[in-house]
């Protein structure tokens, strides 16, 4: 938007400020009275979002197949870490999630399932505040079972070597003749 000249007008980037930190502080306000209208509230703008990027993607469609992805985009989608990014897409599993982007058709796709995700993420901490259940990242137990599988194997390993020892140790001390 900056490049488009959207921040031009001192009012305007000072408007954008303030009504970001009023909207921040009005969300908390909301969620001490309610969590779950307040989740319900980012649930409803999130939706906006992606009606409003899925409306962008198909009246723009053409162009946008023809313009390069920007380089910023390219980097947040493409290169580091992507634990965070990963941390609140909740309906795919870890670490599988690396979109394309080669053209500004590509990030605006992006951008809108990501907003989609953002929906599934208020929706599952609507039902917490309802449910009381816990609301837990997909690296948790993903993390969890890696770490399991590799206490199996240690564990299982350690019953070896154990094992190994007696073994090497009964071999040890029988006699040379002892073995027929």
């Amino acid at each position: 938007m900056e490049s488009l000249g959207g921040n031009a007008v001192w009012s305007d980037r000072f408007l954008g400020y303030h009504l970001a930190i009023a909207y921040y502080w009005f969300l908390i306000l909301v969620f001490f009275g309610s969590p779950r209208i307040a989740y319900q509230f980012m649930e409803l703008l999130e939706s906006h979002a992606v009606d409003t990027y899925g409306t962008f993607i198909r009246q723009n469609r053409e162009r946008l197949q023809q313009l390069p992805a920007p380089a910023v985009a390219r980097g947040y989608y493409l290169t580091g870490d992507l634990y965070m990014f990963d941390d609140f897409q909740i309906s795919r599993p870890p670490g599988v999630r690396r979109p394309p982007c080669e053209t500004l058709l590509d990030v605006f796709e992006n951008i809108c399932q990501d907003e989609a995700e953002h929906v599934k993420t208020m929706q599952a901490c609507q039902e917490y505040a309802v449910n009381g259940t816990r609301v837990v990242s997909p690296h948790v137990n993903y993390g969890a079972e890696m770490g399991l599988k590799r206490l199996e194997e240690e564990q299982k390993r350690k019953k070896w070597e154990e094992w190994a020892s007696m073994i090497n140790h009964e071999n040890s001390t029988i006699m040379p003749g002892e073995m027929d």
